[in-house]
């Protein structure tokens, strides 16, 4: 299984997989023909359900308190035409958003998130079929609160004219492999397969299943009803990658600064690409180059968060492999389906394996990874 999981990684690497950019993090579309306190109070609760990731952040007391001076954090508006009708598209100030979360210690999501797609199969007592259409109405309520929160999901069976390449009962058996290769097309982070059942009278149950670090995780809920956990689905998903991805400004303890080298920079416009993505990352106050050899820059790193959320920043950028725990040295891959099949054509002979060797406790003081170009 181990071999397995590195194989469809390799397979999620060299298909130029990457994380989703959200354009419109700190911009809410609210109706016109309100008052001028409702619409700016409702733009900066979107804004902060989306920043935070977290609906319920506009109930804790001294965020709904501050919503009363809501016009402190607009920058800009303007009218727009909507599905729903005229609309006015409002944008608000970055900098004061994230002081207002970090002045509550509330942790804050940046613009760069993980993107995930969903194979959701419902099995019945007649049987087992994909939740299939834009008007199915579990598909259209995780879409539209992923949307709201700013969670980049892919539902491939929401297309009313996809056809799946795989089957349900593959899906519901659990077959990686397969899951895996149709959901390559979709560059995603990570997949998750959804399986309703309905195991009594009045009750449902959802299970979700994934790969984290190379271990498949499980998670059963169970309510009166699919929308229900469609709803409680999202919330534990969001919880999960909330403590990987979201950056609790200013909690930095100890380290707040350290050496970042990085390999495979070439050119000076890919030079210049890293440092603006370095830079753009919530984790960090300030990077500097401190040196340059060869292929080879050194980033001294000032950090506004702790390392951990640096490091976990660091791997949504696909075009950046660790070098850390390397083995042997990395190689860039050049033709990728045939190194994916003779990869795949090896695993029969290499199920043999030995145990990981165990990380170590202490934390290098260097970070080095290798850069992949476009």
């Amino acid at each position: 299984m181990r071999l397995l999981i590195a194989a469809l990684c390799f397979m999620l690497c060299v298909s130029g997989a990457q994380a989703k950019q959200l354009a419109d993090l700190y911009q809410a579309v609210v109706p016109a023909g309100q008052s001028q306190s409702a619409w700016q109070q409702q733009a900066l609760a979107q804004v902060l359900v989306k920043v935070t990731v977290n609906p319920a952040v506009v109930e804790q007391a001294a965020i709904k308190a501050e919503l009363k001076n809501a016009g402190n954090y607009i920058k800009t508006f303007a009218a727009i035409s909507s599905e729903q009708g005229p609309a006015l598209k409002v944008g608000l100030d970055e900098q004061k958003v994230q002081q207002l979360l970090s002045q509550h210690q509330i942790a804050i999501w940046g613009s760069r998130r993980p993107a995930i797609v969903l194979w959701p199969v419902e099995q019945t007592a007649e049987s087992r079929v994909f939740m299939q259409g834009a008007a199915h109405p579990v598909l259209s309520q995780i879409q539209q609160q992923a949307k709201a929160i700013g969670l980049p999901l892919d539902l491939p069976t929401a297309n009313d004219t996809y056809v799946a390449p795989l089957s349900q009962d593959e899906v519901w058996a659990g077959n990686w492999l397969l899951i895996e290769q149709a959901s390559l097309s979709f560059n995603a982070d990570q997949t998750l397969i959804l399986l309703f059942d309905q195991p009594s009278e009045g009750q449902y149950r959802l299970t979700w299943q994934g790969y984290e670090q190379d271990q498949l995780v499980s998670n059963e809920l169970v309510a009166s009803s699919q929308p229900e956990l469609a709803t409680a689905f999202l919330t534990g998903l969001t919880a999960q990658l909330a403590g990987k991805f979201a950056v609790q400004l200013g909690s930095q303890q100890g380290q707040t600064e350290l050496e970042l080298d990085i390999e495979g920079l070439t050119n000076f416009v890919d030079q210049v690409k890293v440092q603006q993505m370095l830079s753009a990352m919530l984790s960090v106050k300030q990077v500097t180059v401190q040196e340059r050899k060869a292929d080879l820059l050194k980033f001294k790193v000032q950090l506004a968060a702790d390392r951990s959320a640096f490091i976990n920043s660091l791997s949504l950028e696909r075009r950046l492999q660790s070098l850390q725990a390397a083995s042997e040295p990395a190689v860039t891959p050049v033709d990728t389906t045939d190194a994916a099949d003779e990869l795949f054509s090896e695993m029969a002979a290499e199920m043999a394996t030995e145990p990981a060797a165990a990380a170590p406790d202490v934390m290098p003081s260097v970070l080095r990874y290798r850069y992949i170009p476009n």
